[in-house]
């Protein structure tokens, strides 16, 4: 039969235990002694002498507390094990904790770069790298294009946000909203400089060309807003309105009517035929007053903007069914990042700009000129091409020697029928676009000098005050019929 005790014990004394070491007690002798002696005074170490199984009711250090009169003793500090498995424990939940939290930091910083990705990417396809714009304008090769939808390229690029809308700045137009465009099947119709164009007919039967461009990124909201609806306010029969747009930081959707006979470029640069020729006189002159109107009125009303337009190309001149030509991408300098105004836009590639650094009122005006001389040599001018202004490859260059050289009939576009007893108007023409073109900004032409020279073109009338007025060296020149010397019956 075991010994049981019960109650909280004291630790001995040295002294005690001493004794007790010396003496051979059996376990009855044990019993009397700590009755006699010590019955309130258990030891630490009891469990040497006695078999303490069964005394439930031990306590104190080193066993569990006691429920009443825990002061009575101090507690026994606790060995260097427990107190390492203790630091140990608490080190290791530590580091776990650490660790759950940066798990959780890095899921949630993924999730965020994750979305911001998606809504980043465009639901419409990529132009691809920028890139200088290439000119292919054989129409039989537009034609072999297949429709696309939209939206394919939104399943493959990511859904469109819909907390925008399309903004309409025409009230004559039906209303559609982002979705119908984007169910709406469409048609590439060239990559740029600044994006793509698609061709796309909503439900209604509306034919229209939505413009993407990708380098608007710098513009903040109320800017952009502010500038659309001013642009939205300008109506001239020489200007292609801009219908509805769509704001996103990261691009710009710019809405207009399709016009059937597309680009002037098209009809300029394209491979011609008996069933396909090239545009004949009558209706190049047309064009060309057209544009000049467009631009007389662009000086009029936005008196502000140093460059009216500021990308003035054959590309961006549009012709409607009855050959009417409409002016597109004007006046978009405000909004353009800066840094691809600098190197894409035909402002940029003057020569004031190239020589001097700075734009003015005239640099317009060498864009007419140029425009002029691509329209009556058929020519394309190969310095758009490069960044910045080239004088050898210079549309300019070549026409001002071929004049010199007194060969001012190989000049004119060898396709352009219609030219019979048109010899005034296209030699007038011509030295206006040369003085257009003057590298010197200061003796160049001012636009409403030419606006009213070129509307005041008419066959069988030749200015013969032009050449007094004007101080182009080879403007000036006068070019007899000997240096006219292509055939005039066509």
């Amino acid at each position: 039969m075991g010994i049981s005790f019960m109650g909280k014990y004291l630790i001995l004394n040295k002294r005690t235990l001493s004794w007790l070491a010396s003496k051979t007690m059996t376990s009855r002798d044990l019993y009397r002694k700590a009755l006699a002696t010590w019955i309130l005074s258990p030891f630490q170490n009891l469990s040497c002498f006695v078999d303490i199984a069964g005394n439930k009711n031990l306590c104190g250090p080193p066993l569990s507390p006691c429920s009443s009169d825990s002061g009575s003793s101090p507690d026994l500090p606790s060995s260097p094990t427990e107190k390492n498995k203790n630091q140990s424990f608490f080190i290791i939940a530590i580091v776990l904790i650490v660790i759950g939290i940066i798990l959780m930091i890095i899921s949630l910083v993924v999730c965020i770069l994750h979305t911001r990705r998606r809504k980043s990417l465009s639901a419409y396809p990529s132009a691809g790298q920028d890139r200088t714009e290439k000119y292919n304008y054989d129409q039989s090769t537009d034609k072999d294009k297949a429709a696309d939808s939209v939206t394919s390229y939104t399943s493959r690029r990511g859904a469109v946000p819909d907390q925008n809308k399309l903004l309409f700045l025409q009230d004559d137009i039906q209303r559609f909203d982002l979705q119908d465009l984007l169910r709406a099947s469409a048609e590439v119709l060239g990559s740029g400089s600044f994006g793509s164009s698609y061709k796309t007919g909503i439900n209604s039967g509306q034919m229209l060309v939505v413009k993407r461009y990708k380098h608007m990124n710098n513009v903040g909201r109320d800017e952009f807003h502010e500038h659309m609806r001013r642009l939205g306010r300008l109506k001239h029969p020489n200007l292609l309105p801009i219908v509805a747009y769509y704001y996103r930081r990261e691009e710009k959707l710019l809405i207009a009517e399709f016009m059937p006979n597309r680009s002037l470029a098209s009809h300029l640069h394209a491979n011609h035929s008996v069933d396909q020729p090239g545009l004949d006189w009558p209706t190049r002159l047309k064009i060309i007053q057209g544009v000049a109107k467009g631009l007389g009125y662009l000086f009029n009303e936005l008196t502000t903007l140093t460059i009216p337009h500021g990308h003035l190309k054959s590309s961006n001149v549009v012709l409607d069914e009855s050959f009417e030509p409409l002016l597109t991408d004007y006046a978009l300098r405000p909004v353009m990042n800066s840094e691809q105004s600098h190197n894409l836009m035909i402002s940029y590639k003057s020569p004031e700009y190239s020589l001097k650094g700075h734009l003015t009122k005239k640099t317009d005006v060498w864009c007419l000129g140029v425009l002029i001389l691509e329209l009556l040599t058929g020519r394309f001018p190969e310095n758009y091409l490069s960044q910045g202004y080239d004088a050898n490859m210079s549309l300019v260059t070549w026409v001002s020697n071929m004049v010199k050289e007194k060969k001012t009939g190989d000049v004119f576009d060898k396709e352009m029928t219609g030219k019979k007893n048109c010899k005034a108007e296209m030699l007038n023409l011509l030295k206006i676009g040369l003085s257009c073109c003057e590298e010197d900004e200061e003796r160049r032409m001012e636009m409403r000098d030419a606006v009213e020279k070129i509307e005041r073109l008419k066959e069988g009338e030749f200015d013969n005050d032009f050449a007094s007025t004007t101080h182009n060296v080879f403007a000036s020149r006068l070019i007899d019929d000997d240096d006219f010397g292509f055939a005039m019956n066509r």
